[in-house]
């Protein structure tokens, strides 16, 4: 799986590409979207923030950060 990984002295001087993606749904649709892309080996589900309620009731939010070295 690609975690976020600190620079390192191969990457150095390197600057990564920050990915923000946002999960909206109700509860069981954020975790049913959490472990497919787990299991798609995308992330892992600790690496999502703890869902937060929305202005809309029965719906939460998510949000996972991601950096990425591009060539």
């Amino acid at each position: 799986m690609t975690e976020n990984i600190p620079p390192t002295p191969e990457n150095e001087g390197r600057q990564p590409k920050k990915s923000k993606l946002l999960l909206i749904g109700t509860p069981k649709q954020v975790r049913d979207t959490i472990n497919a892309l787990y299991s798609l080996k995308y992330a892992y589900p600790y690496e999502w923030s703890t869902p937060e309620p929305t202005e809309k009731p029965g719906e939460v939010m998510t949000t996972l950060v991601r950096y990425f070295y591009l060539d």
